[in-house]
């Protein structure tokens, strides 16, 4: 009970962490999603291969072929979800809307797997989602950015693509959380080496946004130097920052994946839910985002949820 304790501490801890440095990377330049994915991929497989794979020296425990749908699906939801926010998307709304994913796994749990639970989680799933769609209703896109009706109506275009890539996310995330699941049913629970070969064996498909990244990579050498009070250090700013939310990102996916291997799918969408709430008021907060009668209101549903689903951490009986 203690390492999923502290596994649960260090997730939330460190992904808020990142989050508030993707945040500040978004504003900045929010085309260089790609670029920010790219880096966390590499960083992460770096350790990875250093740490945990002894530069290959260690024997894989998990064959490839258990890793190749995982792999396909871990890629594709962390570029379209970080894309997506290049498509007029506040991180507020991001937040609140991928915070979904506790619906979503419980859904594909039923029907997929043929999983049942008890009325008190679908309850306490219920006043989470309840919660995610009062945010999202409270949170005015766009509004005083000053557009033509012409202008208005691209944005308008181009927010429901980054909606419909979040939607798209969204499922793929659960489905995602319960072939790692049985991935670890079928071969047994190595996180460690699941999270470098996910990150590791994503890293070829990127040259599909080479272009991209490029760009984004120039635009970032081209920024100010980093300083903290008097102190300018010569490193570009963004580039600092991507340094520190790869970081943070690292904690986040570590322990995210710990939990992956100690509990099941659905108690890890719970606790990444919980987090993203948190980031949530912490973006609110530090970025002075609007936070109205509303958002308290969904912040209630959010919260009473998740403390009516805390009995997932005991055995319940069957």
């Amino acid at each position: 009970m203690a390492s999923v304790v502290g596994c649960v501490g260090g997730a939330l801890g460190s992904c808020m962490g990142s989050m508030l440095f993707v945040e500040s990377i978004a504003k900045k330049e929010p085309s260089a999603m790609n670029l920010m994915t790219f880096a966390t991929f590499g960083f992460i497989s770096l350790v990875g291969l250093i740490f945990t794979m002894k530069f290959f020296t260690v024997p894989f425990k998990i064959p490839f072929r258990g890793y190749w749908k995982v792999v396909v699906v871990f890629f594709l939801v962390n570029v379209i979800n970080n894309q997506a926010l290049n498509y007029h998307v506040p991180v507020p709304l991001h937040i609140i809307f991928r915070s979904g994913s506790l619906l979503a796994s419980l859904v594909l749990s039923v029907l997929y797997e043929g999983k049942s639970y008890s009325l008190r989680k679908y309850l306490s799933v219920l006043a989470i989602t309840l919660g995610i769609i009062i945010c999202t209703l409270a949170t005015k896109v766009g509004e005083g950015a000053g557009l033509s009706a012409e202008e208005a109506s691209k944005y308008y275009v181009e927010w429901s693509i980054g909606i419909g890539m979040l939607s798209f996310a969204l499922l793929a995330s659960a489905y995602l959380a319960i072939l790692q699941q049985n991935m670890y049913r079928e071969y047994g629970k190595h996180p460690d080496e699941a999270m470098f070969v996910t990150h590791f064996a994503s890293l070829p498909l990127f040259i599909l946004m080479a272009n991209d990244i490029s760009k984004a990579a120039s635009i970032f050498s081209a920024d100010g130097p980093f300083t903290i009070g008097s102190l300018s250090l010569p490193v570009p700013t963004l580039w600092m920052e991507l340094a520190l939310a790869c970081s943070f990102n690292y904690g986040c996916i570590y322990f995210v994946y710990s939990l992956n291997a100690s509990v099941e799918a659905l108690t890890v969408t719970m606790v990444v839910t919980l987090r993203k709430f948190l980031s949530l008021v912490v973006s609110i907060v530090w970025f002075q985002n609007p936070f109205t009668l509303q958002h308290w209101l969904g912040t209630f549903f959010v919260f009473a949820g998740t403390l009516a689903f805390s009995d997932v951490w005991f055995e319940e009986k069957k």
